[in-house]
């Protein structure tokens, strides 16, 4: 699946899969080709039975900006398509995801300075 414009600049370094309670979620790392350093995160996030009752939801997440932003895959041509900052993400989901985020950045630093 092709990325977009924007993600070409970065590397994709790591799958990741979590959950707490019913709350489900999956993640990419991307780090920035030059430097090595976090460029930002591909997340999907949903809830399995009972609240908070998310539906699955895609974000790319971009570290220096500290944002999120929505995602649509375009099946027909195979890319990823960024559409602007989400002001609307659930501040709960906005929580799992930032928790899940730094626990899955801290692993990948730990993994690389083996």
């Amino acid at each position: 699946m092709a990325q977009p414009e924007h993600l070409g600049k970065f590397q994709m370094v790591r799958d990741c899969i979590g959950y707490e309670n019913d709350l489900r979620i999956w993640g990419k790392l991307y780090v920035n080709r030059t430097g090595r350093t976090v460029g930002g995160w591909l997340l999907n996030s949903w809830s399995l039975q009972g609240a908070p009752y998310w539906t699955a939801k895609m974000h790319w997440f971009d570290r220096g900006e500290e944002k999120f932003y929505k995602v649509y895959l375009d099946f027909g041509i195979g890319s990823i398509n960024l559409h602007g900052e989400d002001t609307e993400v659930e501040p709960e989901r906005a929580k799992f995801m930032r928790k899940m985020m730094e626990k899955w950045e801290v692993e990948w630093m730990h993994d690389e300075a083996k």
